[in-house]
């Protein structure tokens, strides 16, 4: 009796084994299948075009970091804040060219690159300068500002700073995630700096003293003399390198992007060639300065 038992004991367990083992094939099976879909649909991500893509959903997501006019800055109207500024305008002028809806989505300039990354917008503009780190993460437009770099400081202060070395000497206060901040802390190796989300939480610092001089753009810089009190720019610095000049792209996610780029790039050129965004930027440093 006890034979029969065992024998029928073994015969389940052998059934029970069997059963296990072609459990664990189809389980590796679905998974290999289910990565060779995955690999696909990259595959396929890879060649959607991202023009197609935004003019499908309607709408384009442009990413910005206000607090850095005339570029982009906040402004109360008819009590409610609202972003403008060059790039905003520059925005509205894709928006129209693409037949598309507009949304701005703001953020800290740091964050604005991860974001286009992370599909959470389409574009950024925000005078963003195309240094070549940038540029392996994300793509980019043709240059549609240029400009120079200065330093503010308060209205009372009586050193010296002509060149990168005197800069030095000081505590600079930098924007996060900006070319100058990079500059600032990478080539000339400044052992004392502080970086800030925005200029006019800088040029608050600044007038604390918690900071000596502020590195940022000329057009920046020029606005936030009009607009505070107590402070004044330093003109003609020589920054050695690159870094007296100061651009600015629209960037793009990397992609099936050649088209998107092909359509904003001729709306640069039509806007520099004719004249217009000269007068956007004007219009908006007016704008910036009351």
């Amino acid at each position: 009796m006890n034979y029969l038992l065992n024998k029928k004991n073994k015969s389940i367990l052998k059934k029970i084994s069997v059963l296990a083992i072609v459990i664990l094939f189809a389980g590796v099976s679905m998974a290999c299948s289910n990565k060779k879909d995955s690999n696909k649909t990259t595959e396929v991500d890879k060649n959607i075009d991202v023009l197609d893509e935004i003019k499908e959903s309607g709408k384009i997501r442009v990413a910005t970091a206000p607090g850095y006019p005339p570029f982009e800055f906040v402004q109360a109207k008819n009590g409610k804040s609202e972003v403008l500024g060059a790039d905003i305008d520059l925005a509205k002028k894709i928006a129209e060219r693409l037949n598309l809806e507009l949304e701005i989505k703001t953020m800290d300039f740091d964050a604005l690159l991860p974001a286009l990354q992370a599909g959470k917008a389409d574009i950024v503009i925000t005078g963003m300068t195309p240094n070549e780190k940038r540029k392996k993460a994300v793509d980019f437009s043709d240059i549609y500002f240029t400009g120079v770099n200065s330093v503010i400081v308060k209205s009372d202060f009586d050193k010296e700073i002509k060149t990168s070395d005197d800069l030095k000497k000081f505590k600079v206060g930098l924007q996060k995630g900006s070319t100058q901040e990079e500059y600032v802390n990478n080539i000339l190796k400044a052992e004392n700096s502080k970086s800030l989300t925005s200029v006019p939480d800088l040029i608050t610092d600044l007038k604390n003293g918690n900071i000596d001089a502020i590195l940022t753009s000329m057009t920046v810089a020029k606005i936030n003399e009009k607009q505070n009190t107590g402070i004044k720019v330093i003109e003609d610095v020589d920054l050695k390198g690159t870094a007296s000049e100061e651009t600015a792209a629209i960037a793009i996610k990397k992609g099936n992007n050649k088209r998107l780029i092909s359509e904003i790039n001729s709306l640069i050129k039509e806007l520099k060639d004719s004249g217009e965004y000269e007068k956007i930027l004007n219009k908006n440093i007016d704008l910036a300065s009351k």
